[in-house]
């Protein structure tokens, strides 16, 4: 790509060194600003992170509503990309793919491309910020607003946070535990949940990141969770050899994309189910371990993941009923099983 100088002048907030100007989306902004750190197609960002309906109303807004966005798109420009000159006002922009990060107005950015490409936005570009700085920033803008996945606030955490070392000890959260969990089992090639948690929002195959944080947090509160009495990592390893098992008895169902198992319903009723299944797999065999809870599960391998057998429905109820169906079935499956023995004496 071509050298680009733009007019430009610097504004100075709270120490903060910002470039203000204006450019048609297609040259600059769109091509070569990114949208996501993790995700290198550009196309393929916008549909995984962000919301189509928002992306069709502005370019609708602009097309047929003659519209106007007055508001400024926020973005970063990396160290060694750019140059400014002050005397001149004039903004350099180096022969590169990518400058930077979109901050704030990836939807806007979008709509006003796929409604015009020479659509022309102002932009106010920070300068230089790290990473840390450029997550807090987003989160700061976006974590209210309409059509930003929860799951890309929570996979900025560690970035807001900065690293923990010990996860047991003082003041850490039960969402930050969570999504310390989660994001070993997606990244650990040997996790029953490798590449199976989607931490940027995006639709497809796999449980959300908010999803999974929201459905396990309560059962690492600190000092409430009903796994309050186990160090961090012994929860870490709890979970993974609950989904492990899981997987183990219900592997065709689990690696079938058209299945549900790993949609909202059925995996809400999977982790509300999981405590009653630890102290069952306890009590029959007292050790947590994969083995002992394949066992159990086996009793239900016949159990089905599907439209026909999950309640209707999206949200909490629904996901509660499929628990109660699980529980009954394991239940129901323990009272005919032999292998299933408790001995109670005076």
């Amino acid at each position: 790509m071509n050298q680009l100088d733009l007019p430009a002048f610097k504004i100075i907030q709270n120490n903060i060194e910002m470039l203000i100007f204006c450019s048609p989306v297609n040259n600059i902004i769109y091509e070569r600003f990114d949208v996501s750190r993790r995700i290198e197609d550009k196309n393929l960002g916008y549909q995984r992170s962000f919301s189509k309906p928002r992306i069709k109303s502005i370019k609708n807004y602009i097309n047929n509503e003659k519209g106007v966005i007055p508001n400024s798109i926020l973005v970063n420009l990396d160290q060694g990309k750019y140059s400014y000159s002050e005397e001149s006002q004039l903004l350099t922009l180096n022969q590169q793919d990518s400058l930077g990060l979109i901050i704030d107005g990836q939807h806007r950015v979008k709509g006003s491309y796929e409604a015009n490409p020479d659509f022309k936005l102002m932009v106010v570009a920070t300068l230089e910020l790290s990473i840390t700085q450029q997550a807090r920033l987003f989160v700061t803008i976006n974590k209210t607003q309409k059509g930003v996945p929860a799951s890309l606030y929570l996979d900025l955490l560690p970035l807001l946070e900065g690293d923990i070392d010990d996860f047991d000890q003082e003041g850490i959260s039960a969402e930050r535990r969570a999504t310390e969990i989660a994001t070993r089992l997606n990244e650990d090639e040997e996790s029953p949940l490798y590449q199976l948690i989607r931490r940027t929002g995006n639709a497809g195959f796999g449980i959300s990141l908010n999803e999974f944080v929201n459905q396990m947090k309560d059962y690492v509160e600190p000092k409430t969770g009903k796994l309050a009495n186990f160090g961090f990592e012994q929860q870490y390893k709890i979970f993974e050899i609950y989904f492990r098992a899981i997987k183990a008895v219900f592997l065709e169902q689990w690696e079938d994309p058209k299945s549900y198992m790993l949609k909202t319903v059925a995996f809400g009723g999977l982790m509300q189910s999981f405590y009653e299944i630890f102290n069952l797999v306890l009590q029959k065999s007292q050790k947590f371990d994969t083995q002992n809870t394949i066992e159990l599960l086996k009793l239900i391998d016949n159990f089905r993941f599907d439209r026909n057998n999950l309640p209707s429905g999206a949200g909490f109820r629904a996901q509660k009923k499929a628990s109660e169906m699980i529980i009954s079935n394991l239940k129901n499956a323990i009272k005919e099983s032999e292998k299933f023995v408790v001995m109670i004496g005076d």
